[in-house]
């Protein structure tokens, strides 16, 4: 996906500029006839190179508001995307939460003792407080990742915007260009050889420059392999506390019968789903992240 983004990017937006602004000017800039001297083949050149760029400005205008509907529609999109990802999430969260706490009351129903008592009342205690910090520092990583994603996309934006801009006002040059030499009585071989010299050049530019723009695709990357390493982090800290909490758990209430063994398998195989759960619904954010990005690119 990523391979074939790259390889269509020249006839997305980049590309879309050099197909409306270069392809009638290199019409115009054919010779017709023989193109020997300055005869009415030459008057015919010059009179269009005045009618040509507001032309090429109206279908550059053209261009550019598809170009802003589109990606409205794209920022749109995933920011639906987002929210419906944020309701999912919260969803089975509370579901976690309501078979956690299904949990802790058969444990707590079955503790006898002011030892056992105060044993499962520091354990709940623990593992909420360690869900409550995982939870939190997960929030934070995407939170994180999203906002450094939409930076890193209007920085795109921005850069193509003054890239294609630049481009316009480069060919906006060379016709000027030509029409000052049609005027100085240069000949119409020499007028159109250095208008395509001049178109010729801008493109060079604008390739050269384009692929710099290509490079912020590696901001992207970036933030995905920080906010992986984030929730991952989340995830070893609190099985780490989770563990601590079991052990200090079952010391207190000595030999653990079989009834808690089984709560205790349960709940276990209820975290572990949990974790597994963030990790595929983070795994999924990025996905569609890329996605949103190689479209907007071949938009």
């Amino acid at each position: 996906m990523k391979v074939n983004c790259k390889k269509t990017l020249i006839v997305g937006i980049l590309g879309i500029a050099m197909v409306v602004i270069l392809v009638p000017i290199l019409i115009l800039a054919q010779p017709k006839g023989n193109g020997k001297g300055n005869g009415n083949g030459g008057k015919g050149f010059c009179d269009r190179l005045s009618t040509i760029y507001s032309k090429i400005d109206q279908r550059y205008a053209n261009q550019s508001a598809k170009l802003e509907e589109k990606r409205n529609e794209i920022r749109s999109r995933i920011e639906e995307r987002r929210q419906e990802r944020n309701a999912r999430f919260e969803e089975k969260q509370a579901k976690w939460d309501a078979n956690r706490s299904e949990h802790f009351a058969k444990l707590e129903e079955k503790a006898e003792t002011d030892e056992q008592k105060q044993a499962v009342t520091a354990f709940v205690k623990a593992v909420s407080e360690a869900i409550a910090t995982r939870r939190e520092a997960i929030n934070e990583a995407i939170q994180e990742f999203r906002e450094g994603v939409d930076e890193a996309k209007f920085s795109r934006r921005s850069s193509t915007d003054a890239l294609i801009n630049d481009f316009k006002e480069a060919v906006k040059a060379a016709i000027e260009k030509a029409e000052a030499d049609c005027e100085g009585g240069v000949g119409p071989n020499t007028i159109r050889q250095n208008l395509r010299d001049d178109l010729k050049a801008a493109k060079e530019i604008l390739k050269s420059d384009k692929q710099e723009i290509e490079q912020l695709r590696i901001q992207t990357e970036s933030l995905i392999a920080a906010k992986k390493a984030a929730v991952k982090t989340a995830i070893d800290d609190f099985k780490t506390v989770l563990e601590e909490a079991r052990d200090e758990f079952k010391a207190a209430i000595e030999e653990p019968g079989e009834e808690e063994e089984e709560e205790e398998e349960e709940e276990e195989e209820e975290e572990e789903e949990e974790e597994e759960e963030e990790e595929e619904e983070e795994e999924e954010e990025e996905e569609e992240e890329e996605e949103e990005e190689e479209e907007e690119e071949e938009a």
